[in-house]
């Protein structure tokens, strides 16, 4: 008799031991079951943020596995995005126009950051204004963002990109070739243009944080279309990450730069003065980033603006009749929705 109850205490303690196996494999499926997301960012400010979201936990508060890639180079990171090489990256909006014009899958969900100063235009000691620049050499990256900040810039002291000389490198080569005295001006974004005004003692003449500048270099999250069809739920996680540290950031600046100085090449003071030309957007900011309007600050009256500046200087063959099919607000109404 003995022998029997034993028999069936094993019998149960047996089975439940296989229950609970059963619900830890269910648990660690479901769990597995979301896809990781690759995000790309780059050597900006704002991108910067992402660093903190991920070592202070907010990705793993919304239960998304994210991996953060740093592009110190900008176009490969532009390149992956298109390939589908990652899932999401943070471009100007300016730079992912081309490859829409083009053909590539690509959406717009999220408004992360508007230049407020961190885009400028540094000159020689020599050189105190605009419009001292006639005659001079002056670095930029064709088709960039700063591209267009500069051609705003002569415009606005009378001048035009047929008074200057303008020499096509990336940002990183514009900012170290004024700094080597070989141009006698860049049109660059930060770190380089504190960089690069530091290390010669030049001038700034004009900066994105300019009042005629505003909205003119939004950053923008930009997701890879295959990606979307199968990582919303994870994009929208991201997403929620992203604005829990938004608010976390205004209480506790200085928690969240130490955060970012652990994964860039700035110290936590060096961010703080470099946020200082960024204006990170917020839920209501992109509310009314997406809806139509008439200044740079909607999405698609800028992007209408920006296609026109491309395709007047050759980097794209046609205006597209809209952009209905590069912006998607429908996972930031969601989001919106859900975060309220």
């Amino acid at each position: 008799m003995i022998k029997k109850v034993m028999a069936m205490v094993l019998i149960l303690m047996l089975a439940v031991s296989m229950t609970a196996c059963g619900n830890s494999n269910i648990t660690a499926a479901g769990a597995e079951s979301r896809e990781k997301i690759t995000l790309g960012i780059n050597d900006w400010p704002g991108s910067y943020w992402w660093l903190a979201v991920d070592k202070l936990g907010y990705f793993k508060e919304q239960g998304v596995d994210v991996e953060v890639q740093l592009f110190s180079n900008y176009t490969d990171g532009l390149n992956a995005l298109m390939s589908g090489k990652i899932d999401m990256f943070v471009p100007a909006l300016a730079d992912i126009i081309p490859g829409y014009v083009n053909g590539a899958d690509i959406k717009v969900i999220m408004v992360q950051d508007f230049s407020a100063g961190a885009d400028g235009l540094v000159a020689s000691p020599s050189i105190s204004s605009v419009e001292e620049l006639k005659g001079r050499n002056i670095a930029i990256e064709f088709g960039g963002s700063d591209h267009l900040f500069l051609l705003k810039a002569l415009e606005n002291a009378g001048l035009s990109e047929k008074d200057v000389n303008l020499v096509n490198m990336s940002t990183g080569d514009a900012s170290n070739a004024f700094i080597a005295g070989q141009v006698d001006a860049a049109a660059v974004w930060e770190p380089s243009l504190s960089m690069a005004q530091q290390e010669t003692g030049g001038n700034i003449l004009a900066t994105s944080g300019d009042k005629e500048f505003e909205g003119l270099i939004p950053a923008i999250l930009a997701v890879n279309g295959d990606s979307l069809k199968t990582k919303r739920e994870e994009m929208k996680s991201v997403m929620k990450a992203w604005y829990s540290a938004r608010d976390a950031y205004d209480k506790d600046p200085e928690k969240f730069a130490e955060a970012v100085a652990g994964g860039a090449e700035v110290t936590a003071e060096e961010f703080l003065e470099l946020m200082k030309g960024c204006d990170v957007r917020t839920m209501e900011d992109n509310a009314e980033a997406f809806a139509a309007g008439d200044t740079y600050v909607s999405l698609p009256y800028c992007a209408k603006m920006l296609a026109g500046f491309l395709q007047y200087n050759g980097l794209i063959d046609s205006m597209p009749d809209n952009f209905n099919d590069l912006f998607d607000s429908s996972l930031f109404e969601e989001v919106y929705e859900e975060m309220k």
